[in-house]
């Protein structure tokens, strides 16, 4: 059987201070990557230095490309239009991952071939004194960075809703259930889910508004569903 190839996006904004060390993560995988493509959203920062420098040692080809800024939906579709990979995975440029996650994840559907998506756990964490200290226990979620994607999960679900800037991978794994890809979840920690000052989540309860949009809208389409097929059976009895 061919080996997979892998494709990596980390969407990236204004993100010079984390971005090297999510590279890293992915450069110290126990496989690696066939490509990194990094996806700059209009940073103003030094983010494209940051990846110049990896890109110059990486035995990885790391592509960096930039667009205006439209949100991470639109950096990732840009990523997801350029990759190559039969496999394909995400990062966000202030994340970490275990370094089994590719290994672990790809033999997983190498074993499972009926499988389209793995997932694993989220474990957060902070560097108090230059040191990782892990937060709470490791959860579940509808997390991109701690899953491993077949191409053809994208080729039924469709991309990113790029209308949305937050709770986006939320609503795209909620589309998936509607369709009924199939997931399956390990209960191993795949991803390092970093806890800082920037983080868009952490703190700011308005925030989870958009969390909430997505599932009403899932719930939304779920009764169309719902009505759609309760009157077609309502016509065929009738008939």
């Amino acid at each position: 059987m061919k080996k997979p190839t892998i494709s990596v996006i980390v969407p990236v904004y204004n993100g010079e201070r984390f971005l090297a060390e999510a590279i890293q993560s992915v450069l110290a995988q126990a496989i690696l990557p066939d490509e990194i493509i990094v996806v700059d959203d209009g940073s103003t920062d030094s983010s494209a230095n940051v990846a110049a420098a990896l890109a110059s040692t990486s035995p990885v080809p790391i592509q960096y490309v930039v667009q205006t800024n439209q949100g991470p939906s639109s950096a990732r579709n840009h990523g997801l239009r350029l990759a190559t990979g039969d496999l394909l995975a995400f990062i966000d440029a202030d994340d970490l991952w275990e370094r089994n996650k590719l290994f672990t994840q790809a033999s997983y559907l190498n074993e499972h071939p009926e499988i389209l998506i793995i997932r694993g756990m989220v474990q957060m964490f902070e560097v108090c004194d230059g040191k990782v200290t892990p937060i709470d226990d490791p959860w579940h979620g509808a997390n991109l960075g701690c899953s491993l994607f077949r191409r053809k999960a994208f080729e039924i679900v469709g991309p990113f809703d790029e209308a949305m800037r937050l709770a986006e991978d939320l609503d795209w794994f909620l589309r998936a259930s509607e369709r009924s890809v199939s997931q399956r979840v390990l209960q191993c920690t795949s991803l390092w889910y970093r806890k800082h000052d920037n983080n868009i989540w952490l703190g700011r309860p308005k925030t989870r508004i958009p969390a909430l949009g997505a599932i009403k809208n899932h719930l939304d389409r779920q009764r169309r569903c719902a009505a759609l097929a309760k009157s077609a059976n309502d016509g065929g009895g009738s008939s």
